[in-house]
């Protein structure tokens, strides 16, 4: 006989070990299911250990970690609301604000952790919408989630771009349900899907508008019927769009010491005029170069592929019409286009990456290993090469303004991350007295998290410092490039800085108080 107590131990054990059968079980069955989310986590989480405890991105920086931190001092409720005071999409800084509240992570260690997550969640999105939206087989939409993961334009999306990324991810969901939703469970998960995509991104929020009208019409004179969940969802994504364009509602700015930024009337977006960041275009022919470059660099390696291996599906049509027609208007209208050409032009990768797996599949064995092995080559190199070792491919001129030449990289070179926060720890030990920080979009979030003796203002052109009005402060300072080191470009400093500091190729300047005289 058993003595009670073992009895009792083994009934004890009998629940978890079932549990992992089963789940061993379950891994099994859907282990291609399971493979598509943790070989784009394991490839994106690569560069993340290498960069050790610096952030990869711009927008890591210059937004998210700042968020964080927000989340952290000021509390879940009012940082969020500040997100929906702006009109911006509130649901990846949602989750990241609930990760805050849970753990009390530093706001780079919750960053990190967040990229490979989404890019996990990205390649399991395209293994869904492959088998339940096109009718492949598994190992087609593995094929498909492996190219995309090595493919540097997807690998580009998950180095900052966290809202495009999530939105997409549920986009390509709910693509998946449009034209099944006979029954209540589709149409609940189609609906879902869009509302998510919609609150994850502002972008994805236009691609599913577009989508949706534009399937709705082809239904309509192709099948004769309205689909009312394409016309529902439509719906929902055009009151969104004009929520996020600032139509329907005006948001009211910060106060700022600041000028206002000269901002652009009206939606559409007049990039020959414009003076923020990546889109300074010195003439039309210059705005023209630059879209032919990006184009040309993102494109080459595939669209021999994608022309070979296209096939006739209706949804992938109408995304690419959608997308084409959003990144087109640039070409067409530049001086009244759809805004943040780039990124529609990254979002259509990737039906065409769809095309060149069905292209890769249609070679025989020796060119689809060659051609695997250029990509895995093209991947490697984006994820881990460091930036004076970059693959040339990767550092054109034109384009390296909007695809950097590795993941290796925030705002700042990986190596001039701790005297950032040198310089930034020196102002702290300093107690300036009624003192205020004023930083450009390349500083201005690693100002935010690590200068804590005086409030911070992030300014998008010099022009705003120079006709601010500073006047009731001690001290104004900025932490930018040293003196000719690193990216320093003289036009981007306010009139009369004075370099006082410089840790490395990092420096401190104060600026002159008041605001200046008007031309």
């Amino acid at each position: 006989m058993v003595p009670p107590v073992i009895d009792r131990a083994r009934r004890a054990l009998d629940r978890p070990i079932q549990l992992l059968r089963s789940l061993g079980r379950w891994s099994a069955a859907h282990r291609y299911l399971l493979l598509s989310f943790v070989f784009p986590l394991a490839v994106r989480t690569i560069p993340e250990i290498l960069a050790g405890p610096w952030p990869l991105g711009f927008d890591t920086v210059w937004i998210y970690a700042p968020f964080v931190k927000d989340v952290e001092t000021k509390g879940f409720v009012p940082s969020v609301q500040g997100v929906l005071n702006v009109q911006a999409a509130p649901l990846v800084y949602a989750l990241l604000g609930l990760v805050a509240v849970a753990t009390n992570g530093a706001p780079f260690a919750i960053t990190k952790a967040a990229a490979p997550i989404l890019y996990g969640f990205l390649g399991l999105s395209l293994y869904i919408f492959s088998r339940r939206g096109l009718g492949w087989d598994r190992e087609k939409a593995v094929l498909l989630v492996g190219v995309s993961t090595l493919y540097f334009v997807p690998l580009r999306f998950s180095w900052d771009m966290y809202k495009n990324t999530l939105g997409l991810g549920f986009f390509l969901l709910a693509l998946s349900e449009i034209g099944r939703t006979s029954g209540s469970r589709g149409k609940a998960s189609l609906f879902a899907f869009s509302i998510l995509s919609i609150l994850a991104s502002e972008l994805t929020t236009g691609l599913l508008a577009g989508t949706a009208l534009l399937l709705l019409v082809w239904t309509k004179v192709a099948d004769r019927r309205w689909d009312f969940g394409c016309a529902a969802v439509a719906a929902f994504a055009v009151v969104a769009l004009l929520f996020y364009g600032h139509v329907i509602v005006h948001p009211v700015p910060a106060a700022s010491p600041l000028a206002p930024f000269p901002a652009q009337t009206g939606f559409l977006y007049n990039y020959v005029t414009s003076n923020e960041d990546v889109y300074v275009y010195p003439t039309l022919l210059d705005l023209y170069a630059s879209v032919g470059a990006l184009a040309g660099l993102l494109f080459a390696p595939i669209l021999p592929l994608a022309i070979f291996g296209r096939f006739w599906e209706k949804r992938l049509v109408t995304i690419c019409i959608v997308l084409g027609v959003a990144f087109g208007s640039v070409l067409v209208s530049p001086f009244a286009a759809i805004p943040a050409w780039h990124r529609w032009l990254y979002m259509l990768v990737f039906p065409g990456l769809i095309f060149a797996t069905t292209g890769i599949l249609r070679l025989n064995r020796s060119a689809r290993a060659v051609v695997l092995a250029a990509l895995v080559l093209l991947g490697a190199t984006f994820v881990a090469m460091p930036d004076d070792l970059a693959l040339p491919y990767y550092t054109f001129s034109e384009t390296i303004r909007y695809v950097p030449p590795n993941l290796m990289r925030n705002t700042v070179g990986l190596q001039d991350s701790p005297d950032v926060v040198a310089v930034a720890g020196w102002v702290n030990e300093q107690h300036f007295p009624n003192a205020v920080m004023i930083a450009d979009i390349w500083f201005n979030g690693w100002a935010r998290l690590y200068v804590d003796t005086m409030p911070v203002y992030g300014f998008i052109d010099p022009v705003q410092v120079d006709h601010g009005n500073f006047s009731g402060y001690d001290h104004v300072f900025m932490i930018y490039w040293a003196a000719g080191l690193g990216g320093y470009q003289a036009g981007r400093l306010p009139s009369g800085s004075v370099q006082l500091l410089s840790i490395g190729r990092i420096g401190l300047y104060e600026i002159p108080r008041g605001p200046s005289p008007g031309p």
